[in-house]
């Protein structure tokens, strides 16, 4: 007899519950996440959500988690070229309603939510550290003057923070032209010829 958590059927009916979950959350917010929506906007039993998800919060939680990305990864390419796409990559995201949902309920309640907190930290508690190391290398390869690693956080602030602004307290929809502009912006004063 195959376990439950190698059950097909099992993974079928997660992730439709997961699918479901999400659907709901960014219609209605986190409080249209409930068992009962769930199954029924799925196709399945109540029972069968709850032996996924013994409790409400765990079962957000789980969507939540589902969109979940860290904020930032860096490599070893150019740090401008890749500030550029992330930060384009995070404002198509931003774009999407879904995300704006998802993001939104994951700021307002990691207020007062351990796990909701945790998610926040996958998702911004990497990108100081990263990009202080993205920047350290770029001040070894000249791109940067000394002393930009020690800007991360000032860095990201300058970049990400107007993005969100725009996206969640004015409604904006974000085009390239902006995120080149912040990257460029926040960039200029640690450029060797500044």
């Amino acid at each position: 007899m195959l376990r439950t958590n190698d059950d097909p059927r099992a993974l079928r009916s997660r992730a439709a519950a997961l699918a479901a979950a999400t659907e709901l959350l960014v219609e209605g917010g986190p409080e249209n996440v409930t068992h009962a929506t769930v199954a029924k906007r799925a196709g399945i039993g109540r029972a069968t959500v709850y032996r996924h998800w013994p409790d409400q919060q765990a079962l957000l939680l789980d969507a939540l988690a589902g969109d979940i990305r860290p904020l930032l990864s860096f490599d070893d390419g150019p740090v401008r070229d890749q500030l550029v796409t992330q930060a384009g990559q995070m404002a198509h995201r931003l774009n999407q309603p879904s995300a704006v949902s998802i993001l939104a309920t994951v700021i307002q309640r990691a207020e007062r939510d351990e796990g909701v907190r945790r998610l926040r930290e996958e998702m911004f508690g990497r990108a100081d550290e990263d990009l202080t190391r993205a920047l350290a290398t770029a001040v070894e390869r000249g791109e940067l003057r000394p002393g930009a690693q020690d800007h991360a956080r000032d860095l990201v602030a300058r970049i990400i923070g107007p993005l969100f602004f725009e996206r969640f307290l004015h409604g904006v929809h974000l085009e390239e032209d902006l995120v080149v502009g912040l990257v460029d912006a926040a960039l200029a004063p640690w450029l060797p010829n500044a």
